[in-house]
């Protein structure tokens, strides 16, 4: 059986780096990771320029 966990990552490079940066948090925290499904995008700007994308995360892992 699996769980869903809703985490957010974020990146300075790219949405892509986000999206990793969150799934490794959840598999370093010790869990099983099925998959994951990227639910929200968003970013932030300063200075007239972009600073850090960042992204929203489903992730399945087993349930303990």
């Amino acid at each position: 059986m699996l769980k869903m966990l809703e985490v957010i990552g974020s990146s300075e490079e790219g949405y892509s780096e986000a999206v990793r940066a969150a799934v490794e948090q959840v598999m370093a925290a010790g869990e099983k990771v099925h998959f994951f499904e990227v639910i929200e995008q968003r970013g932030a700007v300063r200075d007239g320029a972009i600073k850090e994308f960042q992204v929203k995360v489903k992730v399945a892992v087993e349930m303990a």
